[in-house]
């Protein structure tokens, strides 16, 4: 592979990490704000009722996207998986602690159901490595 071949390649590389890490940072940032909204404004915003579990799904799958193609090697990839997991029980306990509501498990399994599916997502889409 020619020197200006590599060039390329590694700017492009850079350039995607560079947007996983804004995008995964922008969405945990996004799911913090909304998680801590007073009711009315979870209303209008449809993260109570019918579109709610589809919001969690999409939310953590945006999440676990970027962050499995930001990993370099397998463990990487374990560490940041387990840290997505962590932060969707982190947000609904928080959430039940602070609001003194009833802790939905049915939301930290559609989260985890999300992080899966945007880690699976990652992983199916990744660039193969030139050999």
């Amino acid at each position: 592979m020619s020197v200006s071949k590599q060039s390329v390649l590694a700017r492009r590389s850079r350039r995607e990490r560079t947007i996983s890490i804004v995008l995964a940072c922008l969405v945990v940032t996004g799911i913090a704000v909304v998680s801590f909204l007073p009711g009315d404004g979870k209303e209008v915003l449809h993260t109570r009722g019918r579109f709610h579990s589809w919001g969690h799904l999409i939310a953590f799958g945006i999440v676990a996207f970027p962050l499995a193609r930001l990993a370099r090697s397998t463990r990487a990839r374990l560490l940041l998986f387990a840290a997505a997991l962590i932060f969707g029980f982190g947000i609904e306990f928080a959430e039940h602690a602070i609001y003194h509501s009833v802790l939905e498990w049915k939301d930290i399994l559609v989260d985890a159901i999300g992080v899966t599916c945007g880690t699976l997502m990652a992983l199916v889409t990744a660039p193969r490595e030139a050999s």
